[in-house]
């Protein structure tokens, strides 16, 4: 099967991700969006258990790019992803997406083999290097559409996260935010409304890169 067929196209991914305190919860950071005069609709609670993929000398991690496979109930969908620009808690990143065929989802859970899309493998310029699964994160995601009158739409989410790795398993609570349609400058006035009331760190290091400093093989220590 040619898996080029299933890719879901690129874009560029804007989200804001903040660590998020252990006494915080979703309602916290929703309760603030109403004092913006903003809409918000509960997502329904989901789980997932994404698979990061990475050479031996960590090419992708040095490279900030990140290779995984997300499964969500019985759908499993491949990433990569690769750093354009990071303005304080604001990430931009290229994201390319594509949907495992049912033949690719078996052979995955099978023989533990991730297809990549040529044009992915193309772009990696790994030569010969194999890639090799090098963390697990399982996350309990809880999340909310909030909207503007204005068209202006973003998802605020809360993870807690699970990293498994090489050095055991570790938790970790974080809020993203990410743009589905506006103005930066409007979600620029949501994160600064957030940090001014509910006093969140920026979460400076995307998900890969702070599970290999918490529990990965790769020379990091978990700060």
């Amino acid at each position: 099967m040619n898996t080029d067929l299933n890719m879901n196209g690129e874009k560029t991914e804007i989200e804001a991700k903040f660590i998020c305190a252990d006494e915080l919860g979703l309602n916290n950071f929703l309760d603030v969006i109403n004092t913006l005069g903003f809409q918000y609709n509960k997502e329904k609670p989901c789980f997932q258990t994404d698979a990061y993929f990475d050479t031996s000398d960590y090419t992708l991690l040095n490279s900030d790019m990140a290779l995984r496979i997300r499964q969500k109930g019985e759908n499993y969908v491949g990433a990569y992803k690769s750093s354009k620009k990071q303005r304080g808690a604001i990430f931009e990143r290229k994201e390319v997406e594509w949907v495992l065929s049912r033949d690719e989802i078996k052979l995955w859970n099978e023989a533990k083999k991730p297809t990549i899309p040529p044009r992915i493998v193309d772009e990696l310029n790994l030569g010969e290097q194999p890639l090799r699964k090098v963390l697990v994160a399982e996350t309990q995601r809880s999340a909310a559409i909030v909207t503007g009158t204005d068209g202006f739409k973003v998802e605020l989410s809360l993870d807690e996260v699970t990293f498994r790795g090489h050095k055991g398993q570790r938790h970790y609570r974080e809020i993203e935010i990410e743009l589905l349609n506006g103005q930066l400058e409007k979600l620029q006035q949501v994160i600064d409304c957030l940090q001014n009331h509910l006093k969140i760190q920026p979460a400076v290091d995307s998900k890969y890169k702070k599970g290999m400093m918490m529990v990965g093989k790769y020379g990091m220590t978990s700060p």
